[in-house]
């Protein structure tokens, strides 16, 4: 399976994380994820990012330094981590997003909420 990185018709960027991940394949989402972010922000409309990680499988100690390094320096106003509702993904993700020090992150288990979130409803 592979990766998705799009603008969906909400204006959200969304990022699909599909199956094994590397620090490659990893830098290759938060290259596409800066292209539509520039995008975005070069027609005045706000970045929000809808990080979806329900299909994601194994993890390198490579792709999470890689998402770390990301999540710091991807220019964005608002941003969520989609996943499944276990205690490992809940605790591991939201660890990671308090050591990033960003405010403007959430971890969610449930894409309707993170939605509704993201664009403010």
């Amino acid at each position: 399976m592979i990766n998705k990185v799009y603008l969906d018709n909400d204006g959200l960027l969304q990022i699909w994380v599909i199956g094994d991940q590397t620090a490659e394949s990893v830098r290759e989402m938060g290259e596409k994820a800066s292209i539509y972010s520039a995008q975005l922000r070069s027609q005045g409309r706000p970045v929000l990012v809808l990080d979806n990680l329900i299909k994601m499988g194994g993890t390198t100690s490579g792709a999470r330094k890689e998402v770390a390094r990301i999540a710091r320096t991807l220019d964005f106003d608002r941003a969520v981590m989609v996943g499944d509702s276990s205690a490992l993904m809940r605790y591991g993700t939201n660890l990671m997003l308090r050591a990033i020090g960003r405010g403007n992150t959430r971890y969610m288990s449930n894409l309707a909420v993170a939605r509704h979130w993201l664009l403010g409803l």
